[in-house]
């Protein structure tokens, strides 16, 4: 019996399918019904519907170990895809308690039921940098400075909790995806740029990053969780591109025009700074963090060298992938 945590969330719809698809048995937690309806668009855009009453879903928090004794009963193998994403200062309690307590409670809970082997998702965000010019692998080493986000923070503490785990006897693999893009609610996390540009968005800005689809992210974890590989840590990315580069071809994709105009940093740093007056004075939600904003301007690269090699992974090219996620975004 597979559990899957956050199985509302884009990486664990996508991966649930994918599991259903191999004739897998499992269990999923979510939050709460509304969340549920997530999974269920996601799940109506392969044409699945149906298979999602082939699963065992369970309401459950990560955070609370009691209320998730029972959900391990016959669970032989994990996936840990739970977690809060962002760059909003505002919501580091709600961070620290799901990435890392609850990542804690959820390795602390397969040691004692004797679960097989435990598949963490975690994020190059977790990951150092070189001091040169060499895209960062699973060798460089994390440092906390100044312009380190909350969310870098705990999940590089959680990921701590997977290595503690992994000394006291607990098979594990951890993935670390760049900036994810998929089909799902395209009002959170990295989906929330498709309908940025889709809506019309005129900027875009210096920085560049890594990119996957999230077909990928899954396929590997699938693969990793069914190998004899345990005890590593594999980068997942699909392309290093510039935001302008990734941002064409969204808008190409949604029949949009491309924005042509690059943002001054100075004025997303003005922007911010009104974003945040409206949060304090009307409580409206917040775009643009300086997080967020140091990100936009960054130039990072990440090498998936790695897990080439070693399963001879092959990713899809993130032109094929924006070209199916933009094409199911249209088409809804």
């Amino acid at each position: 019996m597979i559990l899957v945590t956050g199985g509302t969330g884009l990486v664990g719809s996508h991966l649930l399918h994918l599991l259903l698809k191999n004739g897998e048995k499992m269990k999923a937690t979510y939050r709460s019904k509304e969340s549920l309806k997530k999974a269920e668009k996601i799940f109506a855009s392969y044409g699945a519907s149906k298979l999602l009453n082939q699963i065992q879903w369970v309401q459950a928090d990560v955070t609370d170990y009691f209320s998730l004794q029972d959900i391990f009963e016959d669970v032989t193998h994990v996936y840990h895809c739970a977690a809060v994403v962002s760059f909003d200062r505002r919501k580091a309690d709600s961070m620290y308690e799901v990435n890392v307590e609850g990542t804690k409670n959820m390795v602390n809970l397969s040691l004692i039921n004797g679960v097989q082997k435990f598949c963490h998702v975690s994020s190059v965000a977790s990951l150092g940098k070189y001091a040169d010019d060499r895209c960062t692998d699973e060798e460089a080493i994390w440092a906390h400075s100044d312009e380190t986000s909350y969310y870098s923070i705990t999940k590089y503490y959680a990921e701590n909790e997977i290595w503690r785990a992994a000394e006291e006897g607990l098979k594990t693999v951890i993935v670390n995806p760049a900036t994810i893009i998929g089909f799902g609610d395209w009002e959170e996390s990295s989906t929330a740029i498709i309908k940025k540009i889709y809506d019309g968005l005129n900027f875009y800005t210096a920085g560049s990053n890594a990119f996957i689809g999230v077909t990928d992210v899954v396929k590997a974890m699938h693969k990793l969780m069914n190998s004899t590989i345990y005890d590593q840590r594999y980068i997942l990315v699909a392309d290093n591109w510039s935001f302008q580069k990734l941002f064409t071809h969204i808008a190409k994709g949604l029949g949009k025009n491309p924005p042509q105009k690059a943002a001054p940093r100075w004025l997303a740093n003005s922007l911010r700074r009104i974003d945040e007056i409206r949060y304090f004075l009307l409580g409206s939600k917040t775009v643009l963090t300086k997080q967020s904003v140091d990100t936009a301007y960054k130039k990072k690269c990440f090498s998936a060298e790695k897990i080439k090699k070693e399963l001879s992974f092959e990713f899809e090219p993130m032109e094929k992938v924006i070209k199916k996620v933009t094409a199911e975004f249209v088409s809804i």
